[in-house]
């Protein structure tokens, strides 16, 4: 029987396959790293969209492409408090429900409703479509508000002096840096004083709605003092009545 031998490959073809193998890892893995990165960097086209059939969450956050809020959706717990000026304010519970956002990202408007029991009892039950004027608050509001007995529903509108909120909140953050809580108190108080005098604050102007069983229409003046009033009460009588600066009725229709 023959024994079969075999030749071994010279240096120079060792080399070769070695150079061979090398340039095949090098390629390989500049494929695989550029296929990773485009995963990570290829962005949906326009005609893209993701449709899912149902979402829970408790808060949805709506960006405009500089990552400022457009839209916020979310409960009572999540929904920020007022944002002016890159701050958020949250002073206390305001329901659950949708803002809006202008394009500084101050707030805007929005719809919020809630209820507060104690027990079986219901304290208040209400709900809020609002537009608010640019840095300052509500100028338009569908409104509904229940408590206890007492309740009312309708449009109002009010008036604003621009930028009011935007300087209402400027002042609180300077009260908010005094080194004691005294001073923040005294001076929260004075700046209410200021603001409510100075006429700073909400002037309302115009109600349109039902206050218990009375339907009404209000006209008030630019110090919120009521000067037209027409009703219909719940046994269907019509009235229209003029006020003076003090709230005397000088007119009133029918006479009698």
């Amino acid at each position: 029987m023959e024994e079969s031998s075999s030749v071994p490959p010279s240096v120079p073809e060792l080399m070769r396959e070695v150079r061979r193998l090398r340039a095949y890892c090098v390629v390989s893995w500049a494929a695989l790293a550029v296929l990773a990165l485009a995963a990570f960097q290829t962005k949906p086209r326009h005609d893209e969209h993701l449709r899912v059939a149902e979402i829970t969450t408790e808060r949805l956050n709506v960006v405009g492409p500089d990552g400022r809020s457009a839209v916020v959706i979310a409960n009572a717990t999540r929904l920020p408090g007022n944002v002016m000026n890159g701050r958020e304010r949250r002073e206390e519970r305001r329901g659950a429900g949708l803002l809006f956002y202008n394009g500084d990202g101050n707030e805007a408007g929005g719809l919020i409703l809630d209820s507060h029991h104690q027990g079986d009892t219901l304290v208040q039950a209400f709900g809020q479509l609002s537009l608010d004027r640019f840095e300052s608050d509500q100028v338009a509001a569908l409104r509904y508000v229940e408590s206890g007995s007492r309740w009312e529903a309708g449009l109002q509108v009010s008036h604003y002096p621009r930028n009011s909120l935007a300087e209402w909140h400027v002042a609180l953050d300077s009260i908010d840096r005094l080194p004691a809580a005294a001073a923040r108190d005294s001076a929260r108080r004075a700046l209410r004083r200021r603001f409510f005098r100075e006429g700073k604050w909400e002037v309302p102007r115009l109600f349109a709605g039902e206050r218990g069983r009375t339907a009404a229409v209000e006209l008030r003046d630019m110090r919120g003092r009521e000067r037209v009033r027409l009703t219909v009460d719940s046994l269907g009588t019509a009235k229209l009545e003029f006020l003076d600066s003090t709230g005397v009725v000088t007119h009133r229709l029918p006479e009698r």
